[in-house]
C-alpha cells in the first residue's frame, strides 16, 4: 500500500519503488529476526526462494525503467496496483462473509477450502524435474527446485516491478502451493522479502532511485506506530482488523485510479483520511480501555 500511496501524495513512481524498498529492509529484518527466535522460519526455504528473487527484480526493474523512459511506469504500475488492490480487498471481505456463513452453518467452508489446498500442494509436488531438496517441516517431504525457482523468480519480478517486497505473493505461495504451515509461512515470507529488498535497494539506489531522507523520516514513524499497532491488538479482534484494512485497501485503489485520471487533490485527500479512519477506528478501543484503567472506577476493578 506505501508505493502508491507516496505516488499519490507527489513522488515519481519509480522513486516511490525504490524508497520502499529500503524501507522493507529494516522492517522485515527486525520481523524475521524475531520469528528466527520463536522457531518460525525454514531458512533454507527462504534463502533459497529469496536469492532467486533477486534475477525477478533485476527484471522488473529494468522494465520499469524502460516505461519510464516513454512516460509510462506511473500507468503501468498503477495499473497493476488497482488490480492488487482490488483482489486482496476481495478475498478479504470473501473470507469475513465465509466467517460469518461458519459461526452460523459450521466449518463445511473451512474443510472444503483446506480439501483444495491439499489438492494444489499434491499437483505442484508432483512435478518430478530433479534435482528435489527435502523439506522439513511442510505437507509432503520434497520439492523440484525447479518450481521454487520459478517462484522465486515470479515473486521477485512483481516486486521489482510494483515495490511490493513480495509479501503478498509469497505469503500464500508458501501455504498454498508449497505446503509450509502458515505460522512458519509468516517467518519463512519475511526472509524472502528481506533478500528481495535488499537488492531491490541496490538495484534502485544505483539508478538514484531511492528517496534516502523520505525513507529514514517513514521508518521513524513505523517504530512508533508498530508499537502502538501491537498493543492494539489486544483489544480488536482479527475479523474486525481484516474488513477494516480490507475497506482501506478499497479506498486505495479507487485513490490510485483517481489519480491516473488526474484528480489529484480528491485521490491525496481520499488516501490520507481513509488511513487516519482506520488508525482511529482501531485505537479507540485502545484509548478506552487506557482511560477505563485511570477512572476511579477501573483501578478498583484492577485491584485482587
Amino acid at each position: 500500500m506505501l508505493t502508491p500511496a507516496m505516488n499519490i501524495l507527489g513522488m515519481q513512481m519509480v522513486h516511490a519503488i525504490g524508497t520502499v524498498f529500503f524501507i522493507l529492509v529494516a522492517n522485515t529484518l527486525f520481523g524475521a529476526v524475531k520469528h528466527h527466535r520463536l522457531g518460525n522460519i525454514d531458512l533454507r526455504l527462504g534463502i533459497i526462494i529469496g536469492i532467486f528473487s533477486a534475477a525477478g527484480v533485476e527484471l522488473g526493474k529494468r522494465f520499469v525503467l524502460y516505461l519510464d523512459k516513454l512516460n509510462l511506469s506511473g500507468t503501468y504500475v498503477r495499473g497493476a496496483y488497482i488490480i492488487l488492490l482490488v483482489l486482496i480487498c476481495f478475498f478479504m471481505m470473501r473470507d469475513y462473509y465465509l466467517y460469518l456463513k461458519r459461526k452460523l452453518t459450521g466449518q463445511e467452508d473451512e474443510t472444503v477450502k483446506m480439501q483444495r489446498k491439499s489438492t494444489l500442494i499434491r499437483k505442484i509436488h508432483e512435478i518430478g524435474l530433479p534435482p528435489k531438496i527435502s523439506l522439513f517441516h511442510g505437507e509432503v517431504d520434497s520439492i523440484s527446485i525447479w518450481v521454487l525457482i520459478a517462484f522465486g523468480i515470479l515473486v521477485g519480478f512483481l516486486s521489482g516491478f510494483m515495490g511490493i517486497g513480495g509479501g503478498s505473493v509469497s505469503l500464500p505461495i508458501l501455504i498454498y502451493v508449497i505446503g509450509v504451515p502458515a505460522v512458519r509461512a509468516v517467518g519463512t515470507a519475511l526472509v524472502i522479502v528481506f533478500l528481495t529488498s535488499c537488492y531491490g535497494t541496490a538495484t534502485y539506489a544505483t539508478a538514484g532511485s531511492v528517496e534516502w531522507i523520505v525513507a529514514l523520516i517513514i521508518l521513524a514513524g513505523s517504530l512508533i506506530g508498530v508499537q502502538m499497532g501491537v498493543y492494539a491488538t489486544k483489544y480488536v479482534t482479527g475479523m474486525r482488523i481484516k474488513i477494516l484494512f480490507a475497506l482501506l485497501l478499497l479506498f486505495v485503489a479507487i485513490s490510485v485510479f483517481l489519480k491516473q485520471i488526474n484528480m489529484v487533490t480528491i485521490s491525496r485527500y481520499l488516501v490520507l483520511s481513509s488511513a487516519c479512519a482506520l488508525c482511529l477506528v482501531i485505537l479507540l478501543p485502545l484509548g478506552k480501555n487506557l482511560l477505563a484503567r485511570r477512572s476511579p472506577q477501573g483501578k478498583s476493578k484492577l485491584r485482587p
